[in-house]
């Protein structure tokens, strides 16, 4: 687990032809072992916010410290998944896992870490199945088990299930809080779904369109454990209207 620091950053892209401002004095703190959750309207930044945080970009101003250090480019501390599947279709679900260890020379450690995080996703059974004959659910499986196995401080999720369909999503939810309880781990998620940010998220930030600003940040209140039935329980389903409606007031704001 690793605290983030995120300093009134602000980031904008030059091309030959234009400018874009994607973020505007976004500052936040991360504490250890928090799941933070970001919505807001599609092109608004929070990928950008994200890969800011891995250190793919460089804040046009501002700065970010992870453990106090600074951000200067990605690090084996911080595991990336995206919405697109990562594994490699030519090694079986075992090596997929193994790879990021394997690239960083910890053979020896391998084969107790693969093994270990095979069985927290629930792929014990297809440890020498390749990518092909895997559903997408089972293949995001393998991209959180891979995230996890090589060890990272902090875990960055850039819409990793929107691809997925209802039942396979929620099962993702479940596993992901299940690993998560489990071994902690300082997360940002990136999602346009707001059950799914309520249902994982220890906070909710809600953004503005782009330029991009930090427009509040909602405290989620429900317990580390919870369970699909959370989502009909009256709390629940007011704060996931509350966050819909200042959504499309932040939307029609900007418009």
């Amino acid at each position: 687990m690793a605290h983030i620091s995120i300093n009134d950053v602000t980031k904008t892209f030059h091309t030959a032809r234009k400018e874009t401002h994607a973020l505007n004095r976004a500052s936040l703190e991360i504490p250890d072992g928090e799941i933070l959750c970001i919505v807001g309207p599609s092109g608004c930044g929070k990928t950008t916010l994200l890969n800011l945080v891995a250190g793919f970009h460089e804040p046009s101003s501002g700065f970010i410290l992870v453990e106090g250090e600074p951000v200067e480019g990605p690090s084996s501390q911080r595991a990336v998944v995206f919405q697109a599947d990562a594994v490699f279709p030519w090694l079986s679900v075992k090596d997929n896992v193994g790879f990021g260890l394997a690239a960083q020379g910890r053979n020896r450690e391998k084969e107790d870490r693969v093994n270990h995080y095979l069985d927290l996703v629930g792929l014990s059974d297809f440890a020498k199945t390749y990518p092909k004959e895997l559903s997408g659910g089972m293949r995001k499986r393998v991209d959180l088990a891979r995230a996890y196995a090589s060890g990272p401080e902090v875990l960055l999720l850039d819409e990793p299930f929107g691809a997925l369909d209802l039942f396979t999503k929620e099962a993702m939810w479940l596993a992901l809080k299940r690993v998560t309880a489990l071994e902690p781990k300082t997360i940002i998620f990136v999602t346009h779904d707001i059950e799914e940010a309520l249902f994982l998220g220890d906070r909710v930030v809600v953004m503005t369109p782009r330029p991009a600003r930090i427009h509040s940040v909602i405290n989620v209140p429900f317990g580390a454990e919870r369970n699909l039935d959370l989502r009909t329980d009256p709390q629940f389903q007011k704060m996931r209207a509350d966050i819909a409606h200042t959504l499309r007031e932040v939307h029609h704001g900007a418009a």
